[in-house]
């Protein structure tokens, strides 16, 4: 029987594979999301390293260039 790996993980780790997922799906570097972000690039991995220390303002930008539907990236593991 196969394990969910996601079932292990806290909700800033769940976040964190998100954004990174759907950044490889679109095909986005992270130099990209950086600059889509309009923030500098060792910024944005040291934000995207710890999601739970976004400002609210910062996680609606990412899921607006993202395309992440904001409730559900805020109400992930509840």
């Amino acid at each position: 029987m196969l394990i969910n790996q996601y079932q292990y993980m806290n909700t800033n780790e769940m976040r964190k594979e998100l954004i990174e997922y759907t950044r490889n799906r679109k095909g986005i570097t992270k130099k990209e999301l950086a600059k889509l972000l309009d923030i500098t690039y060792p910024t944005m991995l040291s934000k995207l390293n710890n999601p739970a220390s976004l400002k609210l303002s910062e996680v609606d930008r990412i899921c607006r260039v993202l395309r992440i539907n904001l409730t559900e990236f805020l109400t992930i593991n509840n």
